[in-house]
């Protein structure tokens, strides 16, 4: 692993140790953030393929969540986007001009966030394809919330990263996606949706309209024809 300006090399950064300390409030969150400090110094590259943590034997029995239905896949996926939203991690997508993707994610020091702005492919092990893009991926609901509902300031996005423990990142999503629907672009009527559906039940139908609110995919109005519409802000 490479030698950040206050790490240890083999070990987990001195800056990023200390926030993990100090900010983690989720026990799978710091477990996928140990894993992707393991993987990174087995492997001796500052980014690992997010399937090498979905495929850690030692991770999938640490991880595995008691008293949920949720696998342990979809436990590590979710501490991932935690992890990416509290800012632990740094999560790469390589796209090819063929229609491939790849995720990537990596430790966020001060290094590493630094050559992410700069030059993100070079944080990748493998030489990739000229015409092959690499972004630096934020949680969905990051870009649906500053797409649809306002500027993502310290304090939303704080908000934003405690929802995402407490909820499924797809509620998270939908609940943005119906408070645009029903005009209140606001994080506390967000709030509000998310609470409702913890309390009743996300299939609770109380409208028809309600009801076709919940059915909308947010995919749809982040990247498909509708997003211009959905950019705009009150």
């Amino acid at each position: 692993m490479e030698r950040d300006a206050v790490g240890v090399p083999g070990c987990l950064p001195i800056d990023l140790a200390e926030r993990l300390i100090s900010q983690a409030r989720d026990v799978a969150t710091i477990k996928v953030v140990l894993a992707t400090a393991r993987l990174a110094t087995l492997h001796g590259s500052s980014a690992i393929p997010i399937a090498a943590l979905l495929s850690d034997s030692a991770l999938r029995r640490g991880i595995r969540p008691g008293g949920t239905d949720r696998s342990p896949e979809q436990e590590i996926q979710r501490a991932i986007e935690v992890a990416v939203a509290r800012g632990f991690l740094v999560r790469l997508r390589s796209s090819a001009p063929s229609g491939g993707t790849s995720e990537w994610v990596a430790l966020a020091t001060l290094s590493t966030i630094a050559t992410a702005r700069r030059d993100p492919a070079a944080l990748l092990p493998i030489r990739l394809d000229i015409q092959q893009r690499i972004d630096v991926e934020r949680p969905n609901v990051f870009a649906l919330y500053e797409q649809n509902i306002g500027p993502l300031t310290p304090l939303i996005a704080e908000q934003l990263a405690e929802a995402i423990e407490r909820y499924p990142a797809a509620w998270v999503e939908a609940a943005i996606v119906e408070a645009v629907h029903y005009g209140r672009r606001n994080w506390r009527y967000v709030q509000r949706i998310l609470e409702r559906w913890a309390t009743e039940g996300r299939d609770h139908e109380t409208h028809p309209r309600d009801q076709r609110a919940r059915q909308l995919d947010p995919d749809k109005y982040l990247r498909g024809k509708y997003a211009p519409l959905f950019s705009e802000t009150d």
